[in-house]
């Protein structure tokens, strides 16, 4: 694979198609449990519905060139990100006059996928077709029988030209190379969620949790920006392997910050032997927050999910868990009974582990729909991508899995000094305070408040370095702008000295912070306000209007791993 060159996009022009209208079909995403048994409502657990925050512009400042960032639906503009790729493509092949034989064009997208039904992401696909990329799609094969009558996307394409194989295993190794959509059968399910961006000169990945359906962006979600070029090509050959029908093979590379284990293997150690590996070395802290999560085992591992954690927790290792009620009780959003009630979080909780189970009500079809593990303080590690924790994704320790999946392990201390590992702490607190409460009702659990002040109690919790930018703020000869908070951090609105900021001739009335900025714990929301200050620190003048509130934690498409925080002067 060749390698990514950075490149940062202008956003503007590429986004104008992501505002467009969803279809509001009801649609099937993936039946309950493990991925693989049926349901008897035939609308299963769908997506649903339309949402701004996946859809808004990206604006000028996000930079889509980074090496590695994870976004998380249903607040930050995953669709929006998905479209800007495939529009970079487009426009590099509009740019290029030359002509190419099928299966030498450079100018390729590629994507393998549980389902695709976001009907914003099927036009721009039509239209890389029309521009002359090559596009091919892999899909699980149960999403595009006739009798699956919400999912017409198969329809759609064909009509507009695209070449269909409803069986992988059907095909030549010639038409492997050409056929534009390719459902893949086998005894599990085609579970991944990847998309390959190529030009001559740029490789991109998304992968994740999120299907590119058109309601997932109402889920709780990850989706994954890769430009890490040991990443792509692993996440290239798994996508050869499974339009060939080999089994995928694992390589650790233990120089890396990434890496990325596939199901089922030939060979290799297996995802599920890592996964309880990583979850045995943990000494500070484990939070899950798992779509479907069953008390999974692997070769190689003594015990199973639910001992190893009841063992740490016995030690005193906090272990929190979040899962989807809709899987764990096998219920609709309702409370209605539609499949069996998994055991697993009743042994968890048995073994004294708190577990928050998650009812997604925004529609009645919409999941929690995670697969994440953040691990530690000191040394932030995530495990995350497409695999929920079930047999079928992963195996056991007597049989290998069956599904087709992907599973990212993340060590953040080396990648990037935990940035991504607080974007994932804070993801695992707001999934918990969005959901925590209906199971305080139902479950007697503890309160969102309790854990969080109970997390960010120990003295080791990741701080998030913040800066502040103030516009417009004029001053006095010997006087500073600054912020004072409602942390102490921040000055405690007084009572201590400000942040005091600096500026130069040419850019005042700007002021900034040039070195030291203020440590946060992650999650934590806290108030501010500009304030000017005498030479000595002494505040004073407030600014006016009320007090401007934030998050700390980094954000979503700014490599930078300080949150930077402007305001002007009111």
């Amino acid at each position: 694979m060749r390698s990514a060159a950075p490149i940062v996009f202008c956003l503007a022009a590429l986004l104008v198609a992501a505002c467009g209208q969803e279809s509001e079909e009801v649609v099937v995403q993936a039946p309950l449990d493990d991925d693989s048994v049926s349901v008897s409502d035939p609308r299963g657990k769908a997506d649903s519905g339309t949402g701004a925050p996946a859809y808004a512009p990206l604006g000028d400042a996000a930079d889509l060139s980074m090496s590695f960032e994870a976004l998380f639906a249903p607040d930050d503009p995953v669709n929006s990100t998905e479209v800007a790729l495939i529009d970079h493509v487009i426009l590099s092949r509009q740019a290029d006059a030359g002509t190419f034989e099928d299966g030498a064009n450079p100018y390729r997208i590629r994507y393998a996928v549980y389902n695709l039904r976001n009907q914003v992401i099927v036009d721009r696909l039509m239209t890389a077709v029309e521009a002359g990329v090559d596009v091919q799609i892999l899909i699980e094969a149960d999403q595009l029988k006739p009798e699956k009558t919400w999912n017409t996307t198969d329809e759609t394409l064909v009509a507009a030209g695209f070449d269909f194989a409803p069986d992988h295993k059907r095909l030549s190794a010639d038409q492997r190379a050409t056929v534009d959509l390719v459902g893949i059968t086998g005894s599990g399910l085609m579970h991944m969620k990847a998309r390959i961006y190529e030009t001559p000169d740029d490789l991109a990945l998304l992968s994740g949790s999120l299907n590119p359906g058109d309601h997932a962006v109402h889920n709780e979600e990850t989706l994954h920006l890769i430009r890490q070029p040991h990443l792509i090509e692993r996440y290239a050959a798994a996508y050869d392997d499974v339009l060939a029908g080999r089994k995928l093979s694992n390589d650790w590379d233990d120089s890396q910050a990434v890496n990325v284990m596939f199901t089922p293997t030939a060979s290799g150690q297996r995802a599920s032997t890592r996964m309880l590996q990583w979850v045995l070395e943990e000494q500070e802290q484990i939070l899950l927050m798992v779509f479907s999560l069953r008390d999974i085992t692997a070769p190689g591992v003594d015990g199973s999910l639910v001992e190893i954690l009841a063992q740490k927790a016995a030690a005193g290792v906090p272990v929190y868990v979040i899962t989807d009620r809709k899987q764990s009780d096998g219920v609709d959003a309702d409370g209605n009974k539609m499949t069996w009630d998994d055991k697993t979080e009743d042994k968890l909780r048995a073994a004294g582990i708190n577990v928050w189970e998650a009812t997604n009500r925004a529609t009645p079809y919409t999941a929690m729909h995670h697969k994440v593990a953040v691990l530690g303080r000191t040394r932030l590690r995530v495990i995350t991508d497409a695999a929920n924790w079930t047999k079928a994704a992963l195996g056991s320790r007597t049989k290998r899995a069956r599904n087709h999946e992907s599973i990212l392990f993340i060590d953040s201390a080396a990648l990037d000094d935990g940035r991504t590992g607080r974007r994932y702490l804070n993801q695992w607190l707001r999934v918990l305070r969005k959901y925590a409460e209906q199971s305080v009702d139902q479950d007697g659990e503890r309160t969102y408040a309790d854990v969080a002040a109970e997390l960010r109690g120990a003295a080791d919790w990741p701080a998030q370095p913040v800066a502040f930018v103030a516009h417009e703020t004029h001053t006095a000869w010997g006087e500073r702008a600054g912020v004072s908070g409602n942390l102490p951090q921040l000055g405690d609105w007084g009572r201590q000295s400000p942040v005091l900021l600096q500026t130069d001739s040419d850019t005042y009335p700007t002021w900034w912070q040039a070195s030291e900025v203020a440590q946060i714990p992650t999650g934590v929301r806290f108030k501010w306000k500009l304030v000017i200050a005498d030479d000595h620190g002494n505040i004073t003048r407030w600014e006016s209007g009320q007090d401007r509130s934030h998050r700390a934690y980094p954000q979503a498409l700014h490599p930078d791993a300080a949150l930077t925080l402007q305001g002007t002067w009111r």
